[in-house]
């Protein structure tokens, strides 16, 4: 029997699959210190001296070729010094794993960190899967017409005029018109009508990615907080009297003694030559950082002082049990995980027994929530003593070494937009925003209707009316810089132009029979439709209907999910200006597939039972509850909590499980990718000689 061939939306699909459990996996593996050292080029040792990769393949290809066909090409950062990725920067990821920061099923919720890198992974995987499929070509090679009919209210037309902008971002010549468009005026959306109603795509998305992160998380209120103590922390006024000095190299030397001068009796003996490598100290950056996280841990401690003299707390020997585990080594620490997991058992019973098991028979089920709590409350004081320990304590110290470097290479930029651009009118700008953003991600009390009022939550389209109060902002910014800067505009508009060819497909690449040969990014054979074809062609054939079948589920959940995404733009558009948009009622949920594949990482992650024994939860289970001892910003009712996080979770569909697709295949496209990684690498590294 011979192999079926896949369609272009099953390999649409399974690219999804693969990419998606690839790309977060590739994050995750960063909890342990050595991932960075298998991760390649730029970071490994022979990096040093210049030289791309020696033949080691990525072993997060999915990184890799992103940070290099995107980000390493980048005005500033193209001219970082190996050292800074081989030495400095790979020594600060070694760091943060070797610090071993905590994990969700050891602290029973979705913390911060979870929440963000999972977010990150989710964007990650969109641009990735553009870059390795690349923008799908016209089925007849003429591109649409931007200045054709728009209907601004219309969600599918808002969704065409952002596929429309794209196909011509990557064939045709919008992005030297839109760089154009900026050096004559600031109103970007009078370039034509497919770019307005790009733009309010734009807007919508990015307005509910604000609303979930701030709103919806139930870790928003306290990201909030730590965003209002940063803002009120940043000395925008002597940032702003600094931006006054005329001479643009010794506004930039005065720039940098303000953040990054430490001033310590270590520092000083150190330039005096009476000590060597002595404890420099502080400058204004680290202190920001420090004293943003003592405040946090402050309130961490404040928990654990609760519990601890709480009338029914659980033993000193309970409690000395937990933070003798605490300081163990990170062997141990897994080892009780996989105990815990495997002995359907709570995390702290695990710990109680590897100890004493009479500890864990003499615990109540009341002693047994406390110590939970207790455990994650001093696991959140451990991470925030480790990162500043890493971010503000290190010697040597890598943080400023790095920020120095960036400012270094960023230097004649600076001088430049300095020179011919008021700095100063579009710091406040951002300053303002920030406070607005703030203030938008507060509960307002408003009218409910019959004469009554009430408090409650930023809907989708509160945001979208703060992006749309405020994007005049960067166009104002963008106008002066295009015009004031004509030769960085020629240099970001060349490194836009070469990054968005790299998303280019070459005509028959969806076709599973387009020949092999040279595509548009200059890489060997990136035909990923044809790859994937051969990688499926691969599976024994008494599994390959089961692959299909799983295929053909997921192609159809993604088909839901965008005519639910449709739906909820649509839902917006309606609101948003509306007179009822001042009340009760707005949008909590909002467009765009990765905001559900990023829910769903978050609702699959294993977290310790909260009962002694008992099967581990899912992240689904706690995604409304936030660690004991996180503050807000904002308070906010568990009523409210439960209103929010239902109005959510309305008509999402439940994801089918792919675990036969990403088990056949996904070791196999790992190495497909790394392949094509190392050959981009090679390609450059004989290119530069």
């Amino acid at each position: 029997m011979s192999s079926a061939v896949l369609s272009p939306v099953q390999l649409d699909a399974l690219l999804d699959i693969l990419v998606h459990h690839e790309t977060y996996a590739e994050a995750e593996s960063f909890k342990d210190p050595e991932a960075i050292e298998h991760y390649g080029y730029p970071f490994e040792a022979c990096c040093r001296n210049g030289e791309a990769s020696g033949g080691q393949k990525s072993a997060s290809p999915l990184l890799q070729l992103l940070l290099t066909r995107l980000v390493l090409t980048m005005p500033g950062i193209r001219d970082l010094s190996p050292e800074f990725w081989a030495d400095k920067f790979r020594n600060i990821m070694r760091k943060f794993g070797e610090a071993e920061l905590s994990e969700s099923y050891d602290k029973g919720t979705l913390g911060s960190r979870k929440r963000l890198v999972s977010a990150a992974s989710a964007i990650h995987e969109c641009v990735t899967r553009g870059l390795l499929s690349g923008v799908r070509l016209p089925d007849d090679y003429q591109l649409p017409d931007l200045r054709g009919k728009y209907n601004l209210q219309v969600a599918s037309d808002l969704a065409r005029a952002w596929d429309d902008v794209v196909q011509h971002l990557v064939y045709g010549n919008l992005i030297d018109e839109l760089f154009d468009q900026f050096m004559e005026t600031s109103n970007l959306e009078g370039h034509s009508p497919a770019v307005e109603a790009a733009v309010n795509h734009a807007v919508i998305y990015v307005a509910t990615f604000l609303h979930h992160l701030f709103v919806l998380s139930a870790e928003g209120p306290y990201l909030l907080k730590l965003l209002d103590s940063v803002h009120t922390l940043i000395p925008y006024s002597a940032i702003g009297q600094t931006l006054r000095i005329g001479n643009a190299g010794t506004m930039v030397n005065a720039m940098v003694r303000l953040f990054l001068a430490k001033i310590s009796v270590g520092a000083l003996s150190n330039w005096l030559g009476l000590t060597q490598n002595a404890a420099d100290g502080m400058n204004l950056m680290q202190k920001i950082i420090s004293l943003v996280l003592e405040w946090d841990t402050g309130d961490f401690r404040k928990a654990v002082d609760s519990i601890e003299r709480s009338s029914e707390r659980p033993s000193k020997k309970h409690l000395a049990a937990i933070n003798e585990h605490l300081q163990s080594s990170r062997e141990q620490h897994n080892f009780i995980r996989a105990l815990s997991k495997k002995g359907q058992m709570s995390i702290i019973i695990a710990i109680l027994e590897s100890k004493d098991p009479a500890l864990a028979e003499s615990l109540t089920a009341a002693q047994h929530t406390q110590c939970l709590e207790y455990y994650s409350a001093q696991l959140a004081i451990r991470d925030r003593e480790q990162i500043t320990e890493v971010l503000c304590r290190q010697n040597p110290d890598l943080i400023t070494s790095i920020v120095r470097d960036l400012v270094a290479v960023f230097e004649p930029m600076i001088r430049t937009i300095h020179k011919n651009v008021d700095i100063r009118k579009h710091l406040v700008s951002v300053q303002n925003f920030l406070s607005e953003l703030i203030d938008t991600s507060k509960p307002k009390k408003r009218e409910l209707g019959q004469g009554q009022s009430g408090i409650v939550p930023p809907s989708v389209e509160d945001y979208v009316d703060l992006l749309n109060r405020n994007r005049q902002l960067a166009y104002d910014y963008l106008h002066d810089f295009a015009e004031g800067c004509p030769e960085l505009r020629t240099t970001w508009l060349e490194w836009a132009r070469n990054s968005l060819r790299t998303f280019e497909q070459t005509p028959g690449a969806n076709s599973t029979t387009c020949a092999e040969g040279k595509d548009a990014n200059g890489l060997d054979g990136i035909k990923v439709a044809a790859q994937l074809q051969k990688l499926f062609n691969q599976v024994p054939k008494d599994k390959q209907s089961r692959v299909k079948a799983a295929i053909d589920a997921h192609a159809g959940y993604l088909s839901a999910l965008e005519a639910m995404s449709r739906t909820r733009t649509q839902k917006i558009l309606d609101k948003t200006g509306a007179l009822e948009n001042s009340k009760a009622g707005g949008n909590m949920g909002g467009p765009g597939v990765y905001i559900i594949r990023w829910h769903h990482l978050l609702d699959v992650t294993t977290v310790t039972p909260n009962t002694p024994r008992g099967p581990p939860r899912k992240g689904r289970d706690v995604k409304g509850h936030k660690a004991l001892g996180k503050t807000g910003a904002v308070a906010r009712s568990d009523t409210w909590n439960e209103g929010v996080a239902r109005q959510d979770e309305q008509g999402g569909p439940e994801p089918p499980d792919v675990s036969i697709v990403v088990d056949t295949l996904g070791s196999v496209f790992k190495k497909h990718v790394a392949d094509l990684a190392a050959k981009s690498i090679s390609g450059k590294s004989q290119a530069n000689r």
